[in-house]
């Protein structure tokens, strides 16, 4: 039976010199939750999700990954950034390979069948610089995924993505949803039609209602 996670968000609040960036956010999700993260600009979507990341601390609260708080550790984590952030000068495949060793869950099996499954195989032996900005985000994808994460947290994935990387990035969240917690931000709510997902709407840093701002 697979394991059932648990992400719980006690009162985070991050703040740079004066500003609270996020104040008092609290939530909780389970493995098979899809939670949308929606708000303006400036609303501290992105500084949530770098906080869930572990890639920036916060100023205080608690976040807890099955009841503890120094248990959410990298290997579990995909992260899906609003930038690809790859190693440009290397080719498609050394990109992913690179990022696998790291985590200790590559293999050439497995490689090939997220290179194939975000339809970039016949590409892999070119420098990820040549490659389109739509076409470096399912990279990314790739990259975010060969770690087999228990959450997977995505910052506007649909960006610069052509229609077909749309519903491939669909079916991504469709596939990965019964083992995985994932947290998506979008502007274009929209395109999560026909999911069933809870909202997080942030507004001036903090929780605007709906079902996770009881």
């Amino acid at each position: 039976m697979a394991k059932t996670d648990a992400l719980t968000v006690k009162q985070i609040h991050k703040q740079i010199g004066a500003k609270w960036i996020i104040r008092d956010i609290s939530f909780e999700a389970r493995t098979g939750d899809l939670v949308v993260i929606t708000g303006p600009n400036g609303s501290g979507k992105t500084t949530l999700l770098r906080i869930l990341a572990g890639l920036i601390p916060k100023s205080r609260g608690q976040v807890l990954w099955n009841g503890s708080e120094y248990g959410l550790d990298h290997g579990a984590i995909g992260y899906v950034a609003h930038k690809p952030m790859l190693y440009e000068n290397l080719s498609v495949y050394n990109n992913l390979r690179f990022f696998g060793r790291m985590y200790g869950t590559g293999s050439k099996e497995w490689e090939r069948e997220l290179l194939t499954l975000v339809d970039l195989w016949h590409y892999r032996h070119e420098p990820a610089a040549i490659l389109s900005r739509g076409m470096q985000q399912r990279l990314a994808l790739a990259r975010a995924l060969v770690s087999r994460p228990r959450m997977i947290l995505y910052d506007e994935p649909f960006t610069s993505m052509d229609q077909d990387g749309q519903r491939l990035l669909r079916g991504v969240l469709e596939e990965n949803r019964p083992k995985t917690i994932q947290l998506l931000i979008t502007h274009e709510p929209q395109l999560m039609e026909g999911f069933c997902y809870g909202e997080l709407r942030l507004k001036d840093g903090q929780v605007q209602g709906g079902p996770y701002g009881a």
